[in-house]
C-alpha cells in the first residue's frame, strides 16, 4: 500500500520519482540500492502505477500525477514541472487522450499556483475533453475549481453548434467565461492555453480534427455525438503537446481571444 509503514516496491518507486524524474532504467538502478529487484519487476510496477493514475510517463521520463497528489491530501507534492525558459520550446508526444490530459493537468495545476493572479485564456475548436468518459470526473473538477479559487479564466470555443453551446451552458460561471465563435486565424488542430508568457498547445492530427468537426456540425447534442467522439479518440494517432515561453506570441493570442469577454477588476 502506498506510503504505509511497510514500504513495498511501488512505494519505493513513487518515493524515488518524487525526489527526481527518472527513466525506467535509471529508476531500476536506484531501486536496487540496498536490495535486489529485477528490471521486469520495476516495469510491471511502473505500468501498474501509470494505470492507477499515480505516475505519468512523458517521453522517457516518469513523474507523479499532480491530480493524484492533490487527492492524497497528505502533504505529498511532486517536483514542480520545469517550465521552459524565455524563448524555449518543449515538445512531448502521446498516443492516449487519457494520458495526455493527465500530463496537461500535471503541468497546469502547479503553474496556476506559481503564477497566481494571472488570467488564463483557452482556445479549443470544440471542447470534447469535458465529455470523454474516462476523464469526465477530472474535467468537471478542473472547470469547477475556477469558482472555488476565484481564478479568472476565459475560454473560447471555435464552434457555434448545439454541442458547443451545451458546453457553455454547463460550465460557464462567474470566474470561467465561455465564448463560442470561430476564429479563422487559429488552426482546427490546436487546443491552446495561455497563462502569463507560457503557451501550451495540444495538437491533434488533421484527420482527427476534421472528423470531430464533422460530428459537431451534424447538429446533435453532446450525448448524441459522444459515442462517435470516443470511437475517434480510441486511436487518435500521435498527439503533440508543446509548451513554450514566448511573451509576444502570448500577448497577441490574448488580444485575439479577449474580444468578447468582460473583465472584472479589483477582486
Amino acid at each position: 500500500m502506498l506510503f504505509s509503514k511497510s514500504e513495498d516496491l511501488e512505494d519505493l518507486l513513487v518515493r524515488l520519482v518524487l525526489k527526481e524524474r527518472h527513466s525506467i532504467k535509471s529508476l531500476h538502478i536506484r531501486a536496487q540500492e540496498g536490495t535486489t529487484v529485477s528490471e521486469r519487476a520495476v516495469y510491471k510496477s511502473v505500468d501498474k502505477l501509470i494505470k492507477a493514475g499515480v505516475l505519468l510517463k512523458a517521453g522517457k521520463r516518469l513523474l507523479v500525477d499532480e491530480e493524484w497528489a492533490q487527492k492524497a491530501s497528505t502533504g505529498l507534492r511532486p517536483l514542480a514541472f520545469a517550465i521552459p525558459s524565455p524563448g524555449e520550446r518543449m515538445t512531448y508526444t502521446f498516443t492516449s487522450i487519457s494520458r495526455l490530459d493527465a500530463f496537461w493537468k500535471t503541468i497546469m495545476l502547479p503553474m496556476e499556483l506559481s503564477l497566481s493572479g494571472q488570467e488564463i485564456f483557452f482556445y479549443n475548436p470544440h471542447d470534447f475533453w469535458a465529455y470523454v468518459t474516462e476523464r469526465k470526473e477530472s474535467e468537471d473538477r478542473y472547470y469547477h475549481h475556477f469558482s472555488e479559487t476565484k481564478q479568472h479564466a476565459f475560454f473560447t470555443v471555435g464552434g457555434e453548434t448545439e454541442a458547443d453551446r451545451q458546453f457553455k451552458r454547463e460550465y460557464q460561471n462567474e470566474y470561467l467565461q465561455i465564448d463560442t465563435r470561430g476564429i479563422l486565424a487559429l488552426s482546427r488542430t490546436d487546443h491552446v492555453t495561455i497563462i502569463g508568457s507560457i503557451i501550451i498547445t495540444v495538437r491533434v492530427n488533421k484527420k482527427v480534427a476534421a472528423q470531430i468537426d464533422q460530428l459537431y456540425e451534424s447538429g446533435g447534442s453532446v450525448e448524441a455525438i459522444l459515442p462517435g467522439i470516443e470511437a475517434i479518440l480510441r486511436k487518435p494517432g500521435t498527439i503533440r503537446l508543446i509548451i513554450e515561453d514566448r511573451a509576444p506570441k502570448a500577448t497577441q493570442l490574448r488580444k485575439v481571444l479577449a474580444k468578447n469577454f468582460y473583465f472584472k477588476r479589483g477582486d
